[in-house]
């Protein structure tokens, strides 16, 4: 009974080992950006319009939400998806991949006024 059961136990680790995938790198999509960021107000939730930002495959961004846009760089850490900007409006801020929606990102950065944005894909660039 004890060799069934020891038997057992190595053939279950045996196959989770084998069957386990090693982590994937997350990768960004690169393209343009909408950005909301929401209040509660009244019983509902407001939700108002910060621009766009646009990440480009050379790891430069564009915050498009001004009459003159404003640029820095990015740096995607491949094991979260978590991106960090350099420079520009969102100067040291990071944006957190939301879980389960694809493209979407909580963002903060230092200048932000109440608390963080919600962007999302809106133009995909190839």
């Amino acid at each position: 009974m004890k060799k069934h059961l020891l038997l057992l136990a190595v053939s279950l680790f045996v196959s989770l080992f084998l069957s386990a995938q090693a982590p994937t790198a997350k990768a960004v999509q690169y393209g343009k950006y909408g950005c909301t960021a929401s209040t509660y107000k009244n019983g509902y939730y407001e939700f108002l319009p910060k621009g766009s930002f646009v990440l480009a495959k050379g790891g430069s961004y564009t915050y498009l939400g001004f009459s003159k846009p404003s640029s820095g760089t990015f740096k995607v850490d491949g094991a979260s998806g978590v991106i960090s900007f350099r420079g520009g409006y969102f100067d040291k801020g990071v944006a957190t991949p939301i879980e389960g929606k694809p493209n979407r990102y909580y963002l903060v950065f230092p200048t932000i006024a109440g608390g963080r944005w919600t962007c999302g894909l809106t133009e995909e660039k190839k």
